[in-house]
């Protein structure tokens, strides 16, 4: 550890000084992880079947990423260091490296199925580009943690096309051989990824290629731009910087509104201005497939017919068109983020911002920033030009709070202030600032119990739930089979040839889903992800924990009471066929067991 790091950690650790000598990324994260009381603790793996589960929910990424992963390999092979790719929790999904470093990665957690996110390691590459999504570069003594100051690390933040932040590429290595050029080398992978990942969208969008030099043209340097119609949807950074534009954008600016011509296909370089007069030479290839769904809409929220809770979107869309708050109720996993996005996406105000934000994931010293923004200077670690806060980014939207029953008692007072008055004043200003947006909440906590019991303000519960919906849990589904076919059909089962056999089906129908619809999601990911084109999956294919044996004709209605199979029966709605593979047994002995019981 150099002179440099070690009188920093000295001043800030022992002396409570904030070190003058360190990049200001270091400093503020380090009070970041001293608020959150970041601290070592065991080391967390997720077993095989949750990591299996999560590589599946990001195989996209995965895909475009590993031709990156392996260039970025071959250029720190001589230098002690390991490339590392995580997703947008921090989770490591690949790790690839020099052999003899290898070793020293697995003895810090440089491994797949461990969080490196800040809350649990501390300051490190990983984290800290998660946190201020931008690249960052942490040398040894700069992690927050002792057993970390071994290694330096330099990390790059991946975005999807739609501008979610997807995960973080990473070199580390050995400190004392710390590589000069790996921040670039990271950027730059990140970059290509990011390009790849977009071209994708050619298939069922336009895509628009763009450069100030012709030459430069299908080239990772090239911004890109994907249109629905004539509606952005889908931008790289680079082409996003050129015309001033964020990803809050998106869905917002028709190709008009952007450029002095109109949408066509242009297979060669052609100039063209944009609204801001600058000229660039660009490239336009229209859609190769048709969309099956609009494009403003999500597949679960364009599909109306098929959603299991239609009837409550359907009132929901009138009542929070009318200026109305809505609150979720439902067990977590239950589907509360994927209704108020379909709510979001039906409403009137579809083309506003959807801002989501988890009140149970902030640490209660960050929540009231993260809300109602702040100036500059406000307070020890902001941002130089400070923050708007998700209350004002809602602005003409939808704010989604999920969680809400979380939130600190303090916040639910000044939340209350700003849904009365339609005013948020940043921490450290006097300036207060006009919003206009729709409300809805979301929690799987009993409010009125809290409320009783003085944990929640009752003035704010009674401004939140002038209409509330209760989600049910997955395992009330009234057709839990079509549920799970429509699922497995929108994941790429189908169109990969993949079938469901029978008796899996009847398992994941008599399976208990804790964990609900975001539970059965990842477990369709990964059993797809793992599967052969054409198979056809059958029970011994599901992981041991969800295999949960179909009981045997001779057994299986002998000792389920009559209530229960009334029950199933009525639960399907009078449908034999659905309530027998409910039970486990086929229809015709469903049938006789009950003619004989009556």
């Amino acid at each position: 550890m150099s002179i440099v790091h070690t009188t920093a950690r000295r001043q800030f650790f022992e002396e409570g000084i904030c070190p003058v000598d360190l990049p200001p990324q270091i400093v503020e994260s380090w009070l970041r992880c001293q608020q959150q009381g970041s601290a070592v603790g065991a080391i967390e793996r997720l077993g095989k079947a949750a990591l299996q589960g999560a590589l599946a929910e990001n195989a996209q990424m995965l895909r475009v990423a590993l031709p990156e992963l392996d260039g970025l390999y071959e250029q720190v092979l001589g230098t002690q260091s390991v490339v590392l790719l995580t997703d947008a929790s921090g989770l490591i999904l690949n790790t690839t490296g020099n052999p003899q470093f290898m070793k020293k990665a697995e003895q810090v957690a440089l491994l797949p199925g461990v969080s490196w996110d800040e809350a649990t390691k501390g300051t490190n590459a990983i984290g800290t580009a998660l946190a201020l999504r931008e690249s960052v570069e942490v040398r040894g003594g700069e992690h927050f943690l002792m057993q970390n100051i071994g290694i330096s690390c330099s990390a790059a933040p991946i975005f999807a096309p739609n501008g979610r932040l997807a995960g973080v590429l990473n070199v580390s290595g050995d400190a004392r051989l710390h590589h000069l050029h790996a921040l670039g080398l990271v950027r730059l992978a990140a970059q290509q990824i990011e390009h790849r990942w977009l071209g994708l969208a050619g298939d069922a969008h336009w895509l628009m290629r763009l450069h100030p030099r012709a030459e430069l043209l299908g080239s990772p340097r090239e911004g890109v731009l994907s249109f629905a119609g004539d509606m952005l949807i889908a931008a790289n950074r680079v082409a996003l910087q050129w015309l001033g534009l964020s990803w809050q954008n998106l869905g917002q600016c028709s190709f008009s509104d952007l450029f002095d011509g109109i949408l066509q296909a242009q297979p060669l370089p052609q100039a063209i201005y944009s609204q801001r007069g600058q000229r660039f030479y660009l490239t336009i290839t229209p859609p190769k497939v048709a969309l099956a769904t609009p494009p403003a809409a999500s597949s679960v929220a364009a599909n109306k017919s098929e959603l299991p809770f239609q009837k409550q979107l359907d009132k929901a869309v009138r009542v929070l068109n009318a200026g109305v708050a809505v609150l979720l109720q439902g067990e977590t996993g239950s589907g509360k983020e994927v209704f108020a996005r379909a709510l979001h996406a039906a409403s009137q105000r579809r083309k506003g911002a959807f801002v989501a934000i988890n009140c149970a994931a902030l640490p209660e010293s960050l929540i009231e920033a993260e809300l109602f923004g702040y100036e500059e200077g406000a307070f020890t670690g902001a941002k130089r030009k400070g923050s708007m806060g998700k209350l004002r980014e809602a602005n003409g939207g939808v704010l989604l709070l999920d969680e809400i029953g979380d939130m600190p008692l303090l916040m639910q007072a000044r939340l209350l202030r700003v849904l009365q008055e339609r005013e948020v004043t940043p921490l450290g200003g006097s300036q207060p600032y006009r919003v206009d947006f729709a409300v809805v909440c979301a929690s799987h906590r009993d409010l009125p119990k809290m409320v009783a019991a003085g944990e929640f303000r009752a003035d704010l519960f009674y401004r939140l739930q002038d209409f509330i919906v209760h989600l049910p849990p997955l395992r009330e589904y009234a057709d839990l089979l079509g549920f799970i076919a429509r699922l497995w059909q929108e994941s790429g089962g189908s169109a990969r040839g993949v079938l469901l056999g029978d008796d899996l089906m009847a398992s994941l129908v008599r399976y208990p889903w804790p964990g609900n619809v975001r539970q059965l999601l990842s477990l369709l990911k990964t059993l797809l992800a793992l599967a052969d084109d054409g198979a056809c999956l059958t029970y011994a294919d599901l992981p041991e924990e969800y295999q949960m044996p179909v009981l045997s004709e001779a057994s299986s209605l002998a000792s389920s009471s009559h209530e229960l199979i009334e029950n199933t029966i009525a639960r399907f709605e009078g449908n034999l066929s659905k309530a027998a593979a409910a039970l486990g047994v086929a229809r015709s002995t469903l049938y006789r067991r009950r003619f004989k019981a009556g």
